[in-house]
């Protein structure tokens, strides 16, 4: 099992650049964790007789219309996988969990947008409830049945904090992403974008919990979302967001566009928290009103939703009530920091074995703090986006 060294902080990546540069920064700096991650991938691959013809004609589909909707996405995969000598076809798989053959994808139907609700990482990897007996399945994905979110508003702005939680072998892997990215994406076709966030060896970044230059913090949780269609694979998604301007951009983005599957989406602004829970073909978002605190975890809450994803995980449903135990308005920094330490009903807690890393993002102080390891133990460090 993985652990970080007592008062280790963040690895962080830095890079100002092209899309291209971008990639290859990504590639460069985690090289030694990406090829883990891919030759573990090939492994299992080869088990379940997938040769490198099928492997192609799998994500085809998904490649086609990533470069149709985010060509400068693809370009930082593509980069990536040069930089750290791995197979592209691979690093794609592993930011594309729908194209796994286990639910054949279909047609996308069109996303018919949704009424806002009244407030009330992956299916494959959410199946998995305990630690892997070897390296290599936890080196292959990262979801696995974690994070927590939580949101507090205040007088001056929102305190959000989340937990980053995956299989602990993971944690090598997790690092800090600061990138500028100096030309335009398809998104906005903004000639400039600013990011900050956590981000796995192997992943575009969006796929944790990331603020942009516009003061977009998102969080995202992994959901037991068994609608599997030929779409633009939710890590694309993620990391449009981060290039988005708002709240209102984000929104309008996860309603027209044809998606692969679906992520909870927290999206936090100035004073503004909204939470945004996905299928590959349904959006459902609720603005928080006037009680100004949000938590959300691994399991649909929306009643709709509810009835077509199956049973909640246990340790889901526990995270989250002891998260709406503890939120309160109006929540510091330290106070929230306090709160992703909790422990209460370990192993079913926020702060748990599968925790490797934290982030909380103050929107009045345009800062946030991330921590590398389970946030009781783990050494904090202070960052301004």
């Amino acid at each position: 099992m993985a652990k970080v060294e007592a008062g280790a902080t963040l690895p962080v990546v830095r890079v100002v650049g092209t899309h291209a540069d971008l990639g290859r920064a990504m590639g460069t700096a985690k090289a030694a964790q990406i090829q883990r991650a891919v030759d573990a991938a090939i492994e299992t691959l080869r088990e379940q007789g997938i040769t490198d013809d099928e492997l192609r004609r799998e994500i085809e589909p998904f490649v086609d219309i990533s470069e149709r909707f985010f060509p400068e996405y693809v370009v930082e995969l593509r980069a990536m996988a040069r930089a750290a000598a791995v197979r592209f076809n691979v690093l794609f798989r592993l930011n594309c969990h729908e194209s796994r053959p286990a639910a054949p994808p279909r047609p996308a139907a069109p996303t018919v947008p949704e009424e806002p609700a009244v407030p009330t990482k992956d299916p494959d990897a959410l199946a998995a409830a305990e630690e892997p007996a070897g390296a290599r399945e936890a080196l292959e994905t990262h979801a696995g049945d974690g994070c927590t979110s939580v949101v507090s508003r205040g007088e001056q702005g929102v305190v959000v904090g989340h937990t980053e939680d995956s299989y602990s072998s993971a944690v090598v892997g997790l690092y800090l992403l600061d990138a500028t990215v100096t030309e335009p994406t398809a998104a906005t076709g903004a000639a400039r974008s600013h990011l900050i966030g956590l981000n796995y060896a192997q992943t575009l970044p969006g796929c944790a919990a990331a603020a942009n230059e516009h003061g977009l913090v998102i969080l995202i949780d992994a959901l037991p979302d068994a609608e599997r269609v030929i779409g633009v694979p939710r890590h694309l998604v993620s990391r449009a967001l981060l290039d988005l301007p708002s709240i209102d951009a984000a929104i309008d983005l996860l309603r027209t566009l044809p998606r692969g599957g679906g992520w909870n989406y927290v999206l936090v602004q100035g004073q503004r928290v909204v939470n945004v829970e996905t299928t590959a073909t349904k959006v459902v978002v609720t603005e928080v009103g006037d009680g100004g605190t949000l938590a959300h975890t691994n399991h649909y809450v929306d009643p709709a939703l509810v009835a077509s994803s199956g049973e909640p995980r246990p340790n889901s449903l526990a995270r989250l009530a002891r998260a709406l135990e503890l939120v309160l308005p109006g929540m510091s920094v330290p106070d929230m920091k306090a709160l992703l330490r909790d422990r209460q009903g370990f192993p079913d807690s926020i702060c748990r074995e599968r925790t490797i890393g934290a982030f909380v993002a103050d929107t009045a102080e345009r800062r946030i703090e991330a921590c590398w390891g389970e946030p009781d133990s783990g050494a904090w460090a202070v960052y301004s986006y």
